[in-house]
């Protein structure tokens, strides 16, 4: 019963941290600055590391052992280099101040297990569930082949025969089978947590975008059509009007064009993409609209730098992508007034083609990028932020995803994961 004890506690000071996880980790930025949400990450990552190893699990012949690498490799994959290298610290630090005969076996160990989680630390939000469980099931097998093999080298060098250690084998054999399973476990369940998560984003943004959407839809038509009538007259007065008025006219064609403009997003707002979905070549699509978008960004200074990894399909509406991709473009050029390169990159990363736009412009807040796509949200003076609302639409609709990255002074990068169509 002692040793049930044990392990249960071991398990409490693992999942305390990951049932925190949506509150502390998820909003975490993967900025280089130290914030309050990356210590907090290092804060319980390095708490679970010391209670595990204060609180080991007990078993015959004296031997304890505890479950610290599966909090100290978690810290890494999910909280990144900064947080993984001080808990790391800190798990080297206390197992040095505990003292005992272990220590040698704790540092060749964590030398090998934990190059791999450093290694993983940029790939591993893209990777799919099937392929983390996979990993970090090789990860936590790899870790106690070397843990054990060190044990069983140690005991030998302390002049055990072969009767103790292999009465001994059977605790270590069950303590490593407990490990793998509660490692993968736990992955499963931080998944499980930031699947959620992102689901109930969603469904929030789902549904304020379905109530614009149908505004749009009841409204769009309705006043389109008194527009265009206005418009027609309009012209007809510019022919017999005093000359001296056609400034004012030419105004209100102006502000007639653009009120047609706002309407025409409206309506992409209510049908954010076609039904014809064909086999589109990235490479193509982006060098199409690099040519399209050079000489707007001649006149602003900017210069664009296009980078194609061989030729890559999606199953996507042309029409559509390249209309989102240009606003995407147009926004990079528009965040650099005093002018910069706006680098538009193409390449496949796993099961999906993967487009970056970034600008070298004065960047975003992070409360800024979360409202990113929300109805009428801009940083622009004039703008209605309809266009980025379309644009996450229409990637929506091709059954991709969108995301922001920005650090102020810095500049912002687009990254869009479109599935691949092989």
């Amino acid at each position: 019963m002692l040793i049930i004890k044990d392990i249960l506690l071991q398990l409490l000071f693992i999942i305390v941290p990951v049932l925190l996880y949506k509150n502390v980790w998820l909003d975490q930025t993967k900025s280089v600055k130290l914030g309050l949400k990356t210590s907090l990450v290092m804060l319980l990552s390095s708490l679970s590391v010391v209670f595990c190893m204060s609180f080991p699990i007990h078993v015959d012949g004296g031997m304890r052992f505890d479950l610290r690498s599966i909090p100290l490799i978690i810290t890494i994959l999910y909280g990144g280099y900064l947080p993984g290298v001080v808990a790391s610290a800190v798990m080297i630090l206390y197992r040095i101040y505990l003292g005992g005969d272990g220590i040698s076996v704790a540092i060749v160990a964590f030398s090998v297990y934990a190059i791999l989680p450093f290694l993983l630390v940029k790939r591993w939000y893209g990777y799919e569930l099937h392929k983390k469980l996979a990993i970090i099931f090789i990860i936590g097998v790899v870790k106690e082949l070397v843990a054990d093999t060190a044990t069983v080298i140690m005991l030998l060098r302390q002049g055990l025969g072969l009767e103790s250690i292999d009465e001994r084998l059977g605790p270590i054999l069950s303590i490593s089978i407990i490990y793998v399973f509660t490692i993968v476990g736990i992955v499963y369940l931080i998944e499980f947590i930031r699947e959620s998560y992102i689901i109930r984003l969603q469904i929030e943004r789902s549904e304020k975008l379905n109530l614009i959407s149908e505004l749009a839809a009841s409204v769009a038509h309705e006043v389109r059509n008194p527009l265009t009538v206005v418009r027609g007259f309009v012209q007809l007065l510019r022919e017999e009007t005093n000359p001296k008025n056609n400034e004012y006219i030419k105004l209100v064609l102006t502000e007639l064009d653009r009120a047609e403009w706002i309407i025409s997003d409206y309506l992409n707002l209510a049908k954010p993409h076609g039904d014809n979905m064909t086999r589109v070549e990235i490479g193509n699509t982006a060098s199409e609209i690099t040519a399209l978008m050079s000489s707007y960004a001649v006149m602003n200074g900017v210069e664009i730098v296009l980078e194609s990894e061989g030729e890559l399909y999606v199953q996507s509406n042309s029409v559509k992508l390249k209309q989102a991709l240009m606003n995407l473009m147009k926004n990079g050029i528009e965040a650099m007034p005093k002018g910069g390169s706006l680098r538009v990159s193409t390449r496949k990363e796993g099961v999906f083609v993967v487009i970056v736009i970034s600008d070298e412009g004065e960047g975003i807040s992070p409360d800024q990028i979360r409202q990113i796509g929300l109805p009428f949200y801009s940083t622009k003076e004039k703008g209605t932020g309809l266009g980025l609302m379309v644009t996450c639409r229409i990637i929506d609709a091709m059954n991709g995803t969108i995301h922001f990255e920005s650090e102020l002074g810095k500049g912002t990068r687009v990254i869009i994961y479109l599935p691949v169509e092989l």
